[in-house]
Protein backbone atom coordinates (compact mmCIF):
# COMPACT_ATOMS: atom_id res chain seq x y z
CA UNK A 1 0.00 0.00 0.00
CA UNK A 2 2.68 2.18 -1.06
CA UNK A 3 3.89 4.93 -3.22
CA UNK A 4 7.25 5.70 -4.70
CA UNK A 5 8.97 9.02 -3.51
CA UNK A 6 10.94 11.08 -5.74
CA UNK A 7 13.73 13.68 -4.80
CA UNK A 8 12.64 17.25 -5.31
CA UNK A 9 16.01 18.64 -7.14
CA UNK A 10 16.12 15.90 -10.06
CA UNK A 11 12.99 13.83 -10.00
CA UNK A 12 15.12 10.67 -9.71
CA UNK A 13 13.63 8.04 -8.20
CA UNK A 14 15.15 5.35 -5.33
CA UNK A 15 13.30 2.08 -4.80
CA UNK A 16 13.60 2.00 -1.34
CA UNK A 17 12.34 5.44 -0.84
CA UNK A 18 8.72 4.61 -0.46
CA UNK A 19 5.63 6.44 1.31
CA UNK A 20 2.19 5.10 2.23
CA UNK A 21 -0.67 5.86 0.36
CA UNK A 22 -2.85 9.06 2.18
CA UNK A 23 -5.93 7.15 3.16
CA UNK A 24 -8.64 8.14 5.05
CA UNK A 25 -8.95 5.87 8.94
CA UNK A 26 -12.53 4.81 8.78
CA UNK A 27 -15.11 4.78 5.27
CA UNK A 28 -17.37 7.99 4.15
CA UNK A 29 -20.80 7.80 4.32
CA UNK A 30 -22.59 8.10 0.69
CA UNK A 31 -26.01 7.72 -0.27
CA UNK A 32 -26.98 3.98 -1.11
CA UNK A 33 -29.83 4.50 -3.97
CA UNK A 34 -26.58 6.70 -6.05
CA UNK A 35 -24.24 4.34 -5.23
CA UNK A 36 -26.58 1.82 -6.57
CA UNK A 37 -28.00 3.99 -9.31
CA UNK A 38 -23.86 4.83 -10.36
CA UNK A 39 -23.04 0.99 -10.53
CA UNK A 40 -26.25 -0.02 -12.28
CA UNK A 41 -25.62 2.65 -15.07
CA UNK A 42 -21.98 1.24 -15.39
CA UNK A 43 -23.70 -1.18 -18.07
CA UNK A 44 -24.58 2.11 -20.09
CA UNK A 45 -21.62 3.56 -20.21
CA UNK A 46 -19.82 0.21 -21.53
CA UNK A 47 -22.58 0.19 -24.29
CA UNK A 48 -21.64 3.87 -24.97
CA UNK A 49 -17.77 3.08 -24.85
CA UNK A 50 -18.01 0.88 -27.29
CA UNK A 51 -20.61 2.54 -29.57
CA UNK A 52 -18.29 5.06 -29.95
CA UNK A 53 -15.21 2.93 -30.12
CA UNK A 54 -16.55 1.06 -33.33
CA UNK A 55 -18.37 3.88 -34.70
CA UNK A 56 -15.47 5.74 -36.65
CA UNK A 57 -17.51 7.98 -38.29
CA UNK A 58 -19.40 9.42 -35.58
CA UNK A 59 -16.57 9.35 -33.33
CA UNK A 60 -14.85 11.60 -35.98
CA UNK A 61 -17.95 13.94 -36.04
CA UNK A 62 -17.10 14.98 -32.09
CA UNK A 63 -13.39 14.76 -32.60
CA UNK A 64 -13.13 16.93 -35.42
CA UNK A 65 -12.62 19.97 -34.15
CA UNK A 66 -9.93 19.00 -31.33
CA UNK A 67 -8.21 17.41 -33.78
CA UNK A 68 -7.97 20.28 -35.49
CA UNK A 69 -6.26 22.45 -32.73
CA UNK A 70 -4.73 19.29 -30.73
CA UNK A 71 -1.60 17.93 -32.46
CA UNK A 72 -1.75 14.91 -29.93
CA UNK A 73 -5.21 14.04 -30.51
CA UNK A 74 -4.47 14.37 -34.08
CA UNK A 75 -0.88 12.14 -33.93
CA UNK A 76 -3.80 9.20 -32.49
CA UNK A 77 -6.02 9.73 -35.10
CA UNK A 78 -3.24 9.72 -37.71
CA UNK A 79 -1.87 6.22 -36.30
CA UNK A 80 -5.76 4.70 -35.53
CA UNK A 81 -5.89 5.18 -39.57
CA UNK A 82 -2.57 3.80 -40.14
CA UNK A 83 -3.12 0.78 -38.25
CA UNK A 84 -6.46 -0.13 -39.88
CA UNK A 85 -4.82 -0.10 -43.20
CA UNK A 86 -2.91 -3.35 -41.83
CA UNK A 87 -3.57 -7.09 -43.38
CA UNK A 88 -4.20 -8.43 -39.69
CA UNK A 89 -5.86 -6.99 -36.70
CA UNK A 90 -5.13 -7.43 -32.53
CA UNK A 91 -6.45 -10.83 -31.31
CA UNK A 92 -8.86 -9.22 -28.98
CA UNK A 93 -9.22 -4.88 -28.12
CA UNK A 94 -9.48 -4.64 -23.71
CA UNK A 95 -10.49 -2.04 -22.00
CA UNK A 96 -10.80 -1.05 -18.37
CA UNK A 97 -13.35 1.43 -17.63
CA UNK A 98 -13.45 3.87 -14.50
CA UNK A 99 -16.29 6.01 -14.21
CA UNK A 100 -16.36 8.63 -11.80
CA UNK A 101 -18.94 10.79 -10.07
CA UNK A 102 -19.42 13.71 -7.47
CA UNK A 103 -22.24 14.22 -5.29
CA UNK A 104 -24.53 17.27 -6.50
CA UNK A 105 -25.70 18.85 -2.94
CA UNK A 106 -29.30 20.06 -4.15
CA UNK A 107 -30.35 21.44 -0.71
CA UNK A 108 -28.37 22.04 2.26
CA UNK A 109 -30.89 21.59 4.89
CA UNK A 110 -32.98 18.39 3.36
CA UNK A 111 -29.13 17.04 3.00
CA UNK A 112 -30.49 16.32 -0.68
CA UNK A 113 -28.14 15.32 -3.36
CA UNK A 114 -27.61 13.83 -6.73
CA UNK A 115 -25.80 11.75 -8.90
CA UNK A 116 -23.29 14.00 -11.36
CA UNK A 117 -21.06 12.96 -13.70
CA UNK A 118 -17.25 14.04 -13.56
CA UNK A 119 -15.80 11.47 -16.56
CA UNK A 120 -15.08 8.59 -17.89
CA UNK A 121 -12.07 6.90 -17.88
CA UNK A 122 -10.87 4.47 -20.31
CA UNK A 123 -6.78 4.72 -20.20
CA UNK A 124 -4.56 4.02 -17.39
CA UNK A 125 -7.16 3.13 -14.86
CA UNK A 126 -5.49 3.43 -11.74
CA UNK A 127 -5.88 2.84 -7.82
CA UNK A 128 -8.15 -0.89 -8.48
CA UNK A 129 -5.71 -2.73 -6.09
CA UNK A 130 -5.39 0.05 -3.40
CA UNK A 131 -8.86 0.45 -3.18
CA UNK A 132 -9.58 -3.39 -2.24
CA UNK A 133 -6.69 -2.62 0.19
CA UNK A 134 -8.51 0.05 1.87
CA UNK A 135 -11.64 -1.64 1.35
CA UNK A 136 -10.06 -4.84 4.12
CA UNK A 137 -8.56 -1.84 6.38
CA UNK A 138 -11.94 -0.24 7.08
CA UNK A 139 -13.75 -3.54 7.25
CA UNK A 140 -10.75 -4.30 9.93
CA UNK A 141 -11.95 -1.00 11.29
CA UNK A 142 -15.39 -1.50 11.58
CA UNK A 143 -15.65 -4.80 12.98
CA UNK A 144 -13.59 -4.01 15.81
CA UNK A 145 -15.34 -0.45 16.67
CA UNK A 146 -18.45 -0.64 14.80
CA UNK A 147 -19.13 -3.74 14.15
CA UNK A 148 -23.13 -2.67 13.33
CA UNK A 149 -22.07 -0.83 10.43
CA UNK A 150 -20.73 -3.77 8.91
CA UNK A 151 -23.43 -4.62 6.12
CA UNK A 152 -23.35 -0.85 5.13
CA UNK A 153 -19.81 -1.38 3.74
CA UNK A 154 -20.68 -3.13 -0.02
CA UNK A 155 -18.23 -5.57 -1.39
CA UNK A 156 -15.53 -4.74 -3.88
CA UNK A 157 -14.77 -6.20 -6.70
CA UNK A 158 -12.07 -3.58 -8.17
CA UNK A 159 -9.15 -5.69 -7.75
CA UNK A 160 -10.99 -8.87 -8.46
CA UNK A 161 -12.18 -6.86 -11.53
CA UNK A 162 -8.87 -6.02 -13.05
CA UNK A 163 -6.89 -9.47 -12.29
CA UNK A 164 -9.95 -11.35 -14.05
CA UNK A 165 -10.10 -9.23 -17.15
CA UNK A 166 -6.48 -9.07 -17.70
CA UNK A 167 -5.49 -12.71 -17.25
CA UNK A 168 -8.52 -13.25 -19.57
CA UNK A 169 -7.14 -11.07 -22.27
CA UNK A 170 -4.24 -13.22 -21.54
CA UNK A 171 -5.79 -16.67 -22.25
CA UNK A 172 -7.45 -15.37 -25.24
CA UNK A 173 -4.22 -14.85 -26.82
CA UNK A 174 -3.74 -18.62 -26.48
CA UNK A 175 0.19 -18.71 -26.27
CA UNK A 176 1.14 -19.97 -22.85
CA UNK A 177 4.70 -18.87 -23.21
CA UNK A 178 3.84 -15.20 -24.22
CA UNK A 179 4.31 -12.66 -21.96
CA UNK A 180 2.52 -9.66 -20.42
CA UNK A 181 4.28 -5.93 -20.41
CA UNK A 182 3.10 -3.19 -18.51
CA UNK A 183 3.71 0.14 -19.79
CA UNK A 184 4.92 2.65 -17.36
CA UNK A 185 6.01 6.18 -17.02
CA UNK A 186 9.70 6.89 -16.53
CA UNK A 187 9.21 8.56 -13.83
CA UNK A 188 6.37 6.07 -11.84
CA UNK A 189 4.93 6.76 -8.38
CA UNK A 190 1.93 4.06 -8.35
CA UNK A 191 4.59 1.10 -8.22
CA UNK A 192 2.42 -0.42 -5.11
CA UNK A 193 -1.23 -0.53 -7.23
CA UNK A 194 0.83 -2.38 -10.47
CA UNK A 195 2.74 -4.58 -8.10
CA UNK A 196 -0.89 -5.95 -6.67
CA UNK A 197 -1.96 -6.72 -9.85
CA UNK A 198 0.91 -8.15 -11.03
CA UNK A 199 0.94 -10.67 -7.98
CA UNK A 200 -2.65 -10.94 -8.38
CA UNK A 201 -1.76 -12.37 -12.06
CA UNK A 202 0.84 -14.51 -11.23
CA UNK A 203 -1.30 -16.00 -8.26
CA UNK A 204 -3.69 -17.42 -10.90
CA UNK A 205 -1.46 -20.27 -10.69
CA UNK A 206 -0.16 -20.16 -14.11
CA UNK A 207 4.21 -20.51 -13.15
CA UNK A 208 4.94 -20.00 -16.83
CA UNK A 209 3.29 -16.19 -17.07
CA UNK A 210 5.83 -13.76 -17.33
CA UNK A 211 5.46 -10.00 -16.28
CA UNK A 212 7.77 -7.01 -17.88
CA UNK A 213 7.25 -3.57 -16.36
CA UNK A 214 8.50 -1.24 -18.67
CA UNK A 215 8.64 2.17 -20.19
CA UNK A 216 8.45 3.55 -24.19
CA UNK A 217 12.32 3.95 -23.91
CA UNK A 218 12.42 -0.02 -23.14
CA UNK A 219 10.03 -0.73 -26.09
CA UNK A 220 12.45 1.22 -28.46
CA UNK A 221 15.67 -0.47 -27.16
CA UNK A 222 14.11 -4.62 -26.86
CA UNK A 223 10.91 -4.94 -28.96
CA UNK A 224 10.49 -6.25 -32.46
CA UNK A 225 7.86 -6.68 -34.89
CA UNK A 226 7.86 -9.28 -37.65
CA UNK A 227 5.89 -9.11 -40.73
CA UNK A 228 2.63 -11.08 -39.11
CA UNK A 229 2.27 -8.79 -36.44
CA UNK A 230 4.28 -10.88 -33.89
CA UNK A 231 5.16 -8.28 -31.15
CA UNK A 232 8.48 -9.44 -29.27
CA UNK A 233 10.23 -8.15 -26.13
CA UNK A 234 13.74 -10.03 -26.17
CA UNK A 235 12.64 -13.20 -26.91
CA UNK A 236 9.82 -13.73 -25.73
CA UNK A 237 6.45 -12.81 -27.67
CA UNK A 238 4.11 -10.28 -26.21
CA UNK A 239 0.26 -11.55 -25.18
CA UNK A 240 -1.14 -8.10 -23.52
CA UNK A 241 0.03 -4.66 -23.57
CA UNK A 242 -1.42 -3.03 -20.30
CA UNK A 243 -1.18 0.66 -20.84
CA UNK A 244 -0.56 2.59 -17.62
CA UNK A 245 1.07 5.35 -19.52
CA UNK A 246 0.08 7.18 -23.16
CA UNK A 247 -2.47 8.81 -21.84
CA UNK A 248 -0.37 12.70 -21.83
CA UNK A 249 1.51 14.34 -24.62
CA UNK A 250 4.28 14.76 -22.10
CA UNK A 251 4.69 11.05 -21.98
CA UNK A 252 5.72 11.45 -25.89
CA UNK A 253 8.52 13.91 -26.29
CA UNK A 254 10.65 12.64 -28.90
CA UNK A 255 10.09 10.56 -32.35
CA UNK A 256 11.55 7.50 -30.89
CA UNK A 257 8.72 7.15 -28.48
CA UNK A 258 6.01 7.19 -30.68
CA UNK A 259 7.57 4.90 -33.05
CA UNK A 260 7.84 2.85 -29.99
CA UNK A 261 4.16 3.77 -29.65
CA UNK A 262 3.53 2.65 -33.15
CA UNK A 263 5.05 -0.74 -32.81
CA UNK A 264 2.71 -1.90 -30.23
CA UNK A 265 -0.48 -0.57 -31.86
CA UNK A 266 0.51 -2.22 -34.71
CA UNK A 267 0.85 -5.78 -32.95
CA UNK A 268 -1.39 -8.18 -33.13
CA UNK A 269 -0.84 -8.36 -29.06
CA UNK A 270 -4.25 -7.40 -26.89
CA UNK A 271 -4.01 -4.10 -26.01
CA UNK A 272 -5.88 -2.74 -22.65
CA UNK A 273 -6.85 -0.06 -23.74
CA UNK A 274 -6.99 -0.61 -27.73
CA UNK A 275 -6.70 2.99 -29.34
CA UNK A 276 -10.15 2.94 -30.50
CA UNK A 277 -11.56 3.11 -26.57
CA UNK A 278 -8.67 5.38 -25.52
CA UNK A 279 -10.22 7.87 -28.07
CA UNK A 280 -13.85 6.99 -26.62
CA UNK A 281 -13.12 8.88 -23.59
CA UNK A 282 -11.74 11.93 -24.85
CA UNK A 283 -13.91 14.15 -22.53
CA UNK A 284 -15.20 15.68 -25.49
CA UNK A 285 -17.36 13.06 -25.56
CA UNK A 286 -19.58 14.57 -22.47
CA UNK A 287 -20.74 17.50 -24.56
CA UNK A 288 -22.40 15.19 -27.09
CA UNK A 289 -24.24 13.39 -24.55
CA UNK A 290 -26.22 16.52 -24.19
CA UNK A 291 -26.91 17.18 -27.83
CA UNK A 292 -30.45 15.97 -28.64
CA UNK A 293 -30.93 12.86 -29.55
CA UNK A 294 -27.58 11.60 -29.09
CA UNK A 295 -28.63 9.83 -26.41
CA UNK A 296 -31.53 8.07 -28.31
CA UNK A 297 -29.02 7.41 -30.79
CA UNK A 298 -26.45 5.47 -28.71
CA UNK A 299 -29.25 3.55 -26.31
CA UNK A 300 -31.64 2.71 -29.15
CA UNK A 301 -31.24 -1.22 -28.26
CA UNK A 302 -31.13 -0.28 -24.45
CA UNK A 303 -33.77 2.31 -24.01
CA UNK A 304 -34.07 2.00 -19.97
CA UNK A 305 -30.51 4.17 -20.19
CA UNK A 306 -31.17 6.80 -21.61
CA UNK A 307 -32.83 8.97 -18.96
CA UNK A 308 -30.62 7.15 -15.87
CA UNK A 309 -27.40 8.67 -18.58
CA UNK A 310 -29.31 11.82 -19.28
CA UNK A 311 -29.90 12.66 -15.17
CA UNK A 312 -26.43 12.66 -14.38
CA UNK A 313 -25.33 15.04 -16.98
CA UNK A 314 -24.32 18.60 -15.04
CA UNK A 315 -25.18 21.76 -17.07
CA UNK A 316 -21.43 22.22 -19.76
CA UNK A 317 -20.62 24.77 -22.51
CA UNK A 318 -18.09 25.16 -25.25
CA UNK A 319 -16.14 28.30 -24.78
CA UNK A 320 -17.59 29.48 -28.06
CA UNK A 321 -20.96 29.42 -26.13
CA UNK A 322 -18.91 31.86 -23.32
CA UNK A 323 -18.29 34.44 -26.16
CA UNK A 324 -21.93 34.72 -28.08
CA UNK A 325 -23.78 34.24 -24.74
CA UNK A 326 -24.26 37.04 -22.77
CA UNK A 327 -26.25 35.86 -19.82
CA UNK A 328 -23.59 32.85 -19.94
CA UNK A 329 -20.79 35.60 -19.48
CA UNK A 330 -22.53 37.96 -16.77
CA UNK A 331 -22.40 34.16 -15.05
CA UNK A 332 -19.10 33.76 -14.96
CA UNK A 333 -18.26 37.47 -14.26
CA UNK A 334 -20.96 37.23 -11.38
CA UNK A 335 -20.11 33.87 -9.61
CA UNK A 336 -16.56 32.36 -11.27
CA UNK A 337 -16.28 29.64 -8.79
CA UNK A 338 -19.42 28.35 -10.05
CA UNK A 339 -17.52 26.49 -12.87
CA UNK A 340 -14.99 24.46 -13.93
CA UNK A 341 -12.81 25.05 -16.70
CA UNK A 342 -11.67 21.56 -17.91
CA UNK A 343 -9.61 20.58 -21.07
CA UNK A 344 -11.68 18.52 -24.34
CA UNK A 345 -9.16 15.36 -23.61
CA UNK A 346 -7.80 12.49 -21.30
CA UNK A 347 -5.16 12.90 -19.34
CA UNK A 348 -6.40 14.88 -15.97
CA UNK A 349 -5.29 18.17 -14.57
CA UNK A 350 -5.56 21.92 -15.89
CA UNK A 351 -9.05 22.07 -13.98
CA UNK A 352 -9.69 26.08 -13.63
CA UNK A 353 -12.16 27.69 -10.86
CA UNK A 354 -12.74 30.70 -9.12
CA UNK A 355 -11.40 34.13 -9.77
CA UNK A 356 -8.56 33.08 -12.81
CA UNK A 357 -11.36 31.44 -14.89
CA UNK A 358 -12.41 34.60 -17.09
CA UNK A 359 -8.32 35.17 -17.73
CA UNK A 360 -7.96 31.52 -18.48
CA UNK A 361 -11.04 31.62 -20.63
CA UNK A 362 -9.68 34.87 -22.65
CA UNK A 363 -6.36 33.29 -23.01
CA UNK A 364 -7.96 30.03 -24.68
CA UNK A 365 -9.71 32.37 -26.83
CA UNK A 366 -6.83 34.63 -28.11
CA UNK A 367 -4.93 31.29 -28.52
CA UNK A 368 -7.78 29.81 -30.69
CA UNK A 369 -7.73 26.90 -28.67
CA UNK A 370 -11.58 27.14 -27.74
CA UNK A 371 -11.99 23.84 -29.06
CA UNK A 372 -9.55 22.16 -26.03
CA UNK A 373 -11.51 23.03 -23.34
CA UNK A 374 -15.08 23.43 -22.47
CA UNK A 375 -17.13 24.85 -19.20
CA UNK A 376 -18.97 22.89 -16.51
CA UNK A 377 -20.90 23.77 -14.02
CA UNK A 378 -19.57 23.39 -10.44
CA UNK A 379 -20.45 20.41 -8.37
CA UNK A 380 -20.71 21.15 -4.63
CA UNK A 381 -20.64 17.86 -2.92
CA UNK A 382 -21.85 17.13 0.78
CA UNK A 383 -19.07 17.48 3.81
CA UNK A 384 -17.57 14.58 5.93
CA UNK A 385 -15.45 15.02 8.91
CA UNK A 386 -12.57 12.54 8.45
CA UNK A 387 -9.54 10.89 10.09
CA UNK A 388 -6.99 10.71 7.63
CA UNK A 389 -3.59 9.27 7.81
CA UNK A 390 -1.78 11.44 5.24
CA UNK A 391 1.88 10.64 3.43
CA UNK A 392 2.80 13.81 4.53
CA UNK A 393 2.86 15.90 7.95
CA UNK A 394 0.72 19.08 8.57
CA UNK A 395 1.94 21.98 10.12
CA UNK A 396 2.13 20.36 13.52
CA UNK A 397 3.70 17.11 12.03
CA UNK A 398 0.85 14.74 12.62
CA UNK A 399 0.38 12.38 10.07
CA UNK A 400 -3.06 11.69 11.47
CA UNK A 401 -5.62 14.12 11.63
CA UNK A 402 -9.06 15.34 11.35
CA UNK A 403 -9.97 16.93 7.76
CA UNK A 404 -12.92 18.56 6.22
CA UNK A 405 -13.58 16.51 2.76
CA UNK A 406 -15.59 15.60 0.13
CA UNK A 407 -15.00 12.54 -2.31
CA UNK A 408 -15.35 11.48 -6.26
CA UNK A 409 -16.73 8.01 -6.54
CA UNK A 410 -15.32 5.89 -8.87
CA UNK A 411 -17.10 2.82 -10.05
CA UNK A 412 -15.19 0.16 -12.58
CA UNK A 413 -15.96 -2.22 -15.75
CA UNK A 414 -14.67 -3.89 -18.31
CA UNK A 415 -14.88 -5.20 -21.61
CA UNK A 416 -13.33 -7.60 -24.18
CA UNK A 417 -14.17 -7.65 -27.87
CA UNK A 418 -13.45 -8.86 -30.81
CA UNK A 419 -14.11 -7.97 -34.05
CA UNK A 420 -16.52 -5.41 -32.48
CA UNK A 421 -18.49 -8.31 -30.26
CA UNK A 422 -18.04 -7.99 -26.81
CA UNK A 423 -17.32 -11.13 -25.48
CA UNK A 424 -16.61 -10.44 -21.57
CA UNK A 425 -18.12 -7.51 -19.86
CA UNK A 426 -17.88 -7.35 -16.07
CA UNK A 427 -18.94 -4.34 -13.22
CA UNK A 428 -17.87 -4.53 -9.52
CA UNK A 429 -15.74 -2.33 -7.23
CA UNK A 430 -15.34 1.06 -6.39
CA UNK A 431 -13.02 3.81 -5.37
CA UNK A 432 -13.36 6.69 -3.41
CA UNK A 433 -11.12 9.58 -3.58
CA UNK A 434 -11.69 11.93 -1.21
CA UNK A 435 -9.66 15.37 -0.67
CA UNK A 436 -9.80 18.89 1.40
CA UNK A 437 -13.04 20.70 0.92
CA UNK A 438 -10.63 23.95 -0.08
CA UNK A 439 -9.07 21.81 -3.18
CA UNK A 440 -10.56 21.69 -6.75
CA UNK A 441 -8.38 18.32 -7.50
CA UNK A 442 -7.39 15.88 -5.02
CA UNK A 443 -4.52 14.25 -6.36
CA UNK A 444 -3.12 11.11 -4.14
CA UNK A 445 0.25 11.39 -5.81
CA UNK A 446 0.83 15.12 -4.10
CA UNK A 447 -1.03 13.56 -1.03
CA UNK A 448 -4.13 16.24 -1.58
CA UNK A 449 -6.20 13.63 -2.10
CA UNK A 450 -6.79 10.31 0.23
CA UNK A 451 -7.94 6.47 -1.01
CA UNK A 452 -11.67 6.09 0.64
CA UNK A 453 -14.34 3.74 0.63
CA UNK A 454 -18.39 4.33 0.77
CA UNK A 455 -20.09 3.46 3.70
CA UNK A 456 -23.98 3.04 2.31
CA UNK A 457 -26.69 5.39 4.08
Amino acid sequence: FVQRCFTHNDNTQNDSNVIPYPFTIYPSSFPRNEYEKACKIQYGIHILVQYLAYDIDLMDSILKNLIECDPFIRRLRNIYNQIQQLPYKSIAETCIIRTDYMLQQMNIFRERTKLRLVEINTIAVGLGAAAKLIHKWHKRFLKRIHPELLSQLPKNESYDLIIDTLFKSWKIYNNSKAIILFIVPEHEFNIGDQILIEKGLLSYGNSSLLIKHVTFIDICQYCSLDSKGILCFNDFEVALIYYRSAYDPKHFYNEDIWQAYIMLESSRAIKCPSLRYHLAGMKCFQLALAEKNFLEKIFQKHEQYIDDVRDILEEMFTIDQTINDSILQQRILDKPESFYLKQSREGGGNVYCGSSLREHIDKIIANKESNRYFLMSRIYPPINSSLIRSSRPNDKNEFIFEKQINGELGIFGSLISQNGIVIYERVGGSLLRSKPIINIEGGIASGQGFIDSVLLV
